[in-house]
């Protein structure tokens, strides 16, 4: 081989070595284990016909801390158990900006929980770690 060569392959071995470690930890990272609905007039209509409050989920693509709860809290069974007590409706803001207005979005994540004519019996915003969240989401309206 050419010695000339030698630092282009060295750099090309280590650029796959640093892609193969970022696919395998992506691939090992959780999953997303909360049955979201994504059509709000439909979850809403379970909520009314099934008693149970709607939690609504304002996200972004470009959310990151979002994207971070995508892997912890939504990832978390204690959290995905709590969330049975309620029809979970994750919503991105960009797509629907109604909503978001209806519900004065100003940052995401922001979450709510939804009585049966559909206004917010509590909201508030930020990434929250399980734990947080369970906090959250037991804590009386």
């Amino acid at each position: 081989m050419n010695a000339s060569l030698r630092p282009v392959r060295t750099i090309f071995i280590a650029l796959c070595a640093v892609i193969a470690i970022a696919l395998v930890v992506k691939a090992l990272r959780p999953k997303e284990i909360i049955p979201w609905r994504t059509d709000f007039a439909a979850a809403s209509d379970e909520g009314r016909r099934e008693r149970k409050p709607v939690f609504a989920y304002f996200t972004a693509g470009w959310c990151g801390p979002c994207q971070t709860m995508a892997h912890t809290t939504w990832a978390d069974k204690d959290v995905e158990a709590a969330l049975r007590n309620y029809v979970p409706v994750k919503i991105d803001i960009d797509q629907h900006p109604d909503l978001a207005d209806r519900y004065s979005v100003r940052a995401v994540p922001t979450f709510a929980v939804l009585a049966d004519d559909g206004h917010a019996l509590r909201q508030t915003d930020g990434g929250m770690p399980p734990a947080d969240m369970l906090a959250w989401l037991k804590s009386n309206p």
